[in-house]
């Protein structure tokens, strides 16, 4: 972090945390009057934020510090009518954000750094939630922290006593090299999407050892490998919720129904990445089914070689071949594919590594060639995650849809779906606010 932003957020810090206090009192004794000052304080800070968030080195990390600033990282969104408890419990959330937020920024903290601070795990205790005894609390502990750094020279003497500390920098996030599985590294466009597979069995597998997993998978920690020298540098991407929250999403509310009610059936993967479903999915035992995995060569022969003498639990086909190239069609359907058999089409974590016109295609594509009751899941994100670009993630991402935006675009190719925000079947996890979405739809009639 900038060391003027990181003098700037302590100066700040020590402004606003009277104000807290202040709105504290006045809604304790007027509700009206703390609505009143907790808005006119909200405007006046904003701006202030924005510097502040701006300063990270990652501005989309800050949904770490809290889901609410993720929402939409340059701005606050602000209550203009009272709604009793919820209305409490919105300024209380908010006010805790912004002292987390200039937490952070005043101690030289990244926000993957909150974890495990003081000020995080008094943020954790839940049992005054919809009080604003918490606040105290908070206000205290930031009281005490924040106050020894207050010129940009004595911002530069803590930066560098920290980075003496380390054995060697953090490199930047988005310019990180590490090996895959045949020395290939993660700013190789060809292989950014194997490895961010790689990533996804990495979670997978640490999801199975945790003591409430919502996916059990036996195989991933074989596909993942050893990412040890990628995590070194990478801490804030050793666990991560969205994956497995959309995994179990696709599996428990919508893979298990269609197995269990479809006789005969094919479930088509496109950019199936190192998934295991086919191995471990138990519904797949109910009917008959045909799974095809759709993926780049070096993808499955990669799989192929780490799961050779695994039997899968249904008829399991590996095409390889490039989804922006129409050619696929064709490869998937010398593969055995039929367009009389319903199909279940499941694009998981992929189209917004494509160009948008290309997804239209491959969609429409796949309305063409299916039988009449088939369906279709796709997740997708808002434009702004895709404007971002600053992770390993998101720095491939290119494209969005606004919510509303979602159902013609997918009409036009053939499906008529429905969506729905991540956040909304998040199991608990942090998946962020209304910045991913779930789409799941059937073929068009007159497709």
């Amino acid at each position: 972090m900038d060391p003027e932003i990181q003098a700037f957020a302590a100066k700040l810090t020590k402004k606003i945390i009277p104000e807290v206090e202040g709105i504290v009192e006045a809604y304790k004794q007027d509700p009206d009057e703390g609505l009143s000052a907790y808005l006119d304080f909200v405007k006046r800070v904003k701006h202030s934020l924005v510097r502040i968030v701006k300063g990270f080195r990652d501005p989309a990390s800050v949904g770490l510090i809290s889901p609410r600033l993720l929402k939409d990282p340059l701005s606050l969104e602000l209550k203009t009518h009272r709604r009793s408890s919820e209305e409490e419990a919105h300024i209380l959330g908010t006010l805790k954000a912004i002292l987390q937020l200039v937490y952070c920024a005043a101690k030289g903290l990244e926000p993957w750094q909150f974890s495990g601070t003081s000020l995080h795990e008094e943020s954790l205790k839940t049992q005054n939630v919809g009080k604003f005894a918490i606040l105290r609390s908070l206000v205290q502990i930031v009281k005490e922290e924040i106050g020894e750094v207050d010129s940009v020279e004595q911002v530069k003497v803590v930066i560098n006593e920290r980075k003496r500390m380390k054995e060697k920098k953090l490199i930047e996030i988005d310019r990180t090299q590490t090996q895959s599985h045949k020395g290939q590294n993660l700013d190789d466009k060809d292989v950014a999407v194997p490895f961010t597979a790689r990533l996804m069995a990495h979670y997978r597998a640490t999801e199975s050892k945790s003591n409430h997993p919502l996916i059990v998978d036996p195989l991933a920690e074989r596909l993942a490998g050893d990412l040890t020298s990628y995590f070194d540098n990478h801490r804030r991407y050793t666990e991560m919720d969205y994956p497995l929250v959309l995994s179990y999403y696709i599996e428990k509310n919508l893979l298990t129904a269609w197995c269990n009610t479809i006789a005969k059936s094919q479930i088509v993967l496109l950019g199936a990445g190192l998934d295991t479903r086919a191995y471990r999915f138990k519904s797949l035992q109910t009917n008959t089914h045909t799974i095809f995995e759709v993926d780049f060569p070096n993808v499955n022969r990669y799989k192929e070689e780490i799961l050779q003498g695994e039997q899968p639990l249904c008829g399991l086909v590996r095409v390889s071949a490039d989804l922006s190239d129409m050619d696929w069609v064709s490869r998937l359907i010398k593969s055995g594919f039929s367009s009389d058999i319903p199909t279940f089409w499941v694009l998981e974590g992929l189209v917004y590594y494509m160009e948008q016109e290309v997804v239209a295609a491959l969609l429409a594509k796949a309305a063409e060639i299916s039988a009449g009751d088939s369906q279709i899941f796709v997740d997708i994100c808002v434009p702004i995650l895709a404007e971002v670009q600053v992770s390993p993630f998101t720095r491939y991402f290119k494209w969005g849809l606004d919510k509303e935006a979602a159902p013609s675009f997918f009409a036009r190719a053939g499906w008529n779906v429905s969506c729905y925000w991540a956040d909304d079947y998040d199991q608990g996890r942090d998946v962020g606010q209304e910045g991913l979405i779930f789409v799941h739809g059937v073929r068009a009639v007159n497709a």
